[in-house]
């Protein structure tokens, strides 16, 4: 059967949009893994008397050329959405499947793969280190020409900045590897939602219909989740708002912990903070509308509210209410509770009431 993307040439246009940007010379890409392995181990012990989360063995930092991350997230992505694309392929007409269709799918998600590779500072993947067959699941990606890039144009300190990046990745394989049922429970909704697709041309055209009513009714339909809140169905929607609390509670939790975990060593770190939340927000014109586009103003709330939910459970109740949150996938915020914690600390009560525990 002919393929829906011609990953070859996916990965060929994800290297050459990669390319545009300039790389740094080698001696600066050895002193930054240099500078990353000197700092994980302590980053990681930090990390887990910030979290509560015990995580054993150690992490290793991976440092990445731009071309490298995008090839290594095809991927991750193709992994991803196979069970999708096996779909569309029996949906499809055979003459719909051709090598010039698949060329051209193959270059868009290059496109918009080498054009994420100048965003990303650094990455804990799960997807990634199952799709890749990887035995060590312990490897965090830093992508060096962008954290260079970033340290040069607001002077940041080099050594501080470095461990400050390593403590949200480490934050993050803590999560994963920490919970016990976390990495599975995650797979299993990128995987319910990948089924939950439906690659109807009609579905297509009725998602299409709801965006023309939002704008006519003044709302913009990429505000809430980008463009996967578009397209997805009643049911999907379910599971998006699922995952979307998810990631907001694990993003957020990353940008809490980065702060507190590092605030005796990292003098900088609040003046790091600020210059990323001033990132975030600033975006105008064409470079909004990619963001939105993309998908990734939809991510930047993630970290802000997040943040906020992570806090306020916190000024509530202490580390040992927040901790509930890992007590399994019934305790996870849902979206909305994300935004209005008081909800999530209702139900929470009830449940320690009905179950006789303490809150």
């Amino acid at each position: 059967m002919p393929e829906v993307i011609s990953w070859e040439v996916a990965s060929r246009v994800a290297s050459t949009v990669a390319g545009y940007y300039p790389e740094p010379p080698v001696s600066e890409v050895e002193t930054l893994q240099s500078d990353l392995t000197s700092v994980f181990l302590q980053a990681g012990q930090q990390v887990a008397e910030a979290t509560g989360l015990e995580v054993p063995g150690s992490a290793n930092p991976v440092v990445m050329s731009r071309s490298e991350w995008a090839k290594a997230n095809i991927v991750s992505f193709r992994s991803t959405i196979a069970p999708l694309l096996e779909q569309l392929a029996q949906k499809l007409p055979r003459w719909r499947l051709s090598s010039v269709s698949a060329g051209l799918a193959g270059v868009q998600l290059g496109a918009i793969l080498g054009w994420f590779s100048s965003k990303v500072l650094g990455q804990f993947d799960v997807i990634l280190a199952d799709a890749s067959g990887s035995l060590n699941q312990d490897q965090v990606y830093f992508v060096a020409p962008n954290i260079i890039s970033v340290e040069l144009k607001y002077g940041f300190d080099q050594k501080q900045f470095r461990h400050w990046i390593a403590l949200h990745e480490l934050t993050h394989r803590a999560q994963f590897n920490g919970v016990p049922w976390m990495r599975e429970y995650f797979k299993g909704l990128v995987q319910e939602s990948i089924s939950l697709a439906n690659p109807d041309p009609g579905a297509f055209l009725a998602a299409l219909k709801r965006v023309f009513d939002e704008i006519r009714e003044g709302r913009n339909p990429l505000d809430e989740n980008g463009p996967m809140g578009i397209f997805a169905s009643p049911e999907q929607m379910v599971t998006l708002n699922k995952m979307t609390g998810l990631m907001s509670l694990l993003e957020g939790h990353g940008d809490v912990i980065m702060n507190r975990a590092g605030e005796s060593d990292i003098f900088e770190s609040v003046r790091f903070a600020e210059v990323f939340t001033m990132r975030r927000n600033s975006k105008q014109g064409v470079a909004k509308l990619i963001s939105q586009l993309l998908g990734t103003d939809a991510k930047m709330r993630q970290y802000q509210e997040g943040a906020r939910f992570v806090t306020s459970v916190e000024q509530a109740g202490g580390s040992s209410l927040f901790m509930k949150v890992w007590g399994g996938p019934e305790y996870l915020p849902n979206i909305a509770e994300i935004r209005t914690p008081d909800l999530w600390i209702q139900r929470i009560t009830e449940i320690s009431q009905v179950r006789g525990s303490d809150i």
